[in-house]
């Protein structure tokens, strides 16, 4: 089970209420919203490896929520990533989380990982941007396509991440499996460090661009993207259907001067069916209104600005109160979920 990083200071904090407003961090919300309560609302956000675009993106997420109503406050925690923050969710032990949408879709579903333990429970809020795949080695390793990594030592992300997922469902398609290379779990941040080291061949991302551990390992030295052919991700997409073309502009990273094409998925923050309709109208209605500032604070979530990426085409079900906020838009009116 997720553990919370300050209980300690968060349980002092929870007691010196004077409306005694605040239970354990575990605990579901209440069902208050901010303008119907005037005590501290303690939520806890899960994220992923601090090396990734998850963990920038939930401080986006709890500065925008924090600055627009400050009954609540958003602890930021750092996590495993999706399939993590799918099990806290159903424990209770946060309160949103950010989910890649494969990864909510077999929790909701009870495919893959979650075949013998689904969480039909788990609802959306808002797509924010997408995860896109993102290979990168040095300009002096000789690879240039991901097909040219079969027989290299391979950093896949963090154990149990959609990052090893994408990585793996991407190279098994190229004919790289674990029997001709090695596949190495490793963060973000640490895995670029053992690139820049050469004791990696090549990284691979998954998430929101730019990547930090990329952009501080392009920094350091001259490395690239690595490239998929057009055939090859047809057959990564076919693979799986919640995969699209995308492509990594250029510029992104330090030394690019073209856009990579690859694939990718929405990312979504996601609740439990369990979080009070009225909170999570209230942060719906705040994501929403502050989606152009959101862009400003990561570029990944210059997505969420553009018309229907927040609620358009999403693999799981809106919570009701998220679905609420956009219908009295006339949002969903207008556009099919």
């Amino acid at each position: 089970m997720h553990k919370f990083s300050h209980i300690i200071s968060l349980f002092l904090l929870c007691t010196g209420l004077a409306l005694g407003g605040c239970g354990k961090a575990s605990a579901p919300p209440q069902g208050q919203t901010g303008a119907a309560s005037d005590s501290l609302k303690i939520l806890t956000i899960g994220t992923a490896d601090s090396g990734g675009t998850m963990y920038p993106v939930g401080k986006a997420i709890s500065g925008v929520v924090e600055d627009s109503d400050s009954t609540l406050k958003l602890n930021v925690s750092a996590s495993t990533g999706s399939a993590g923050n799918v099990r806290s969710l159903e424990q209770g032990s946060i309160d949103l989380g950010l989910v890649s949408g494969d990864v909510a879709f077999a929790a909701v579903n009870g495919s893959g990982e979650f075949k013998d333990a689904p969480f039909k429970g788990l609802k959306v809020i808002a797509a924010l941007y997408p995860s896109i795949s993102n290979w990168m080695a040095r300009d002096d390793s000789g690879i240039f396509y991901v097909h040219d990594l079969k027989g290299n030592k391979l950093g896949v992300g963090p154990h149990d991440s959609t990052t090893e997922l994408a990585a793996k469902v991407s190279l098994s398609v190229l004919g790289v499996t674990e029997q001709n290379s090695t596949l190495v779990n490793c963060g973000l941040g640490s895995g670029a460090e053992e690139v820049k080291n050469r004791t990696l061949d090549a990284i691979h991302g998954f998430t929101g661009v730019p990547i930090s551990g990329l952009a501080n390992l392009a920094d350091a030295v001259p490395c690239h993207l690595l490239k998929y052919t057009d055939s090859e991700l047809r057959s990564i997409i076919r693979s799986n259907p919640f995969y699209y073309m995308e492509e990594i502009p250029a510029g992104t990273y330090n030394g690019q001067d073209e856009n990579v094409a690859t694939f990718g998925i929405k990312c979504l923050l996601c609740v439990s069916e369990n979080m009070s309709d009225d909170l999570v109208y209230e942060i719906t209605s705040i994501l929403y209104e502050n989606r152009d500032r959101l862009k400003y604070l990561h570029p990944a979530l210059s997505y969420a600005s553009q018309t229907g990426f927040m609620y358009e085409d999403l693999p799981i079900e809106l919570h009701p109160g998220a679905e609420r906020y956009y219908a009295e838009q006339g949002l969903l009116q207008e556009h099919s979920r």
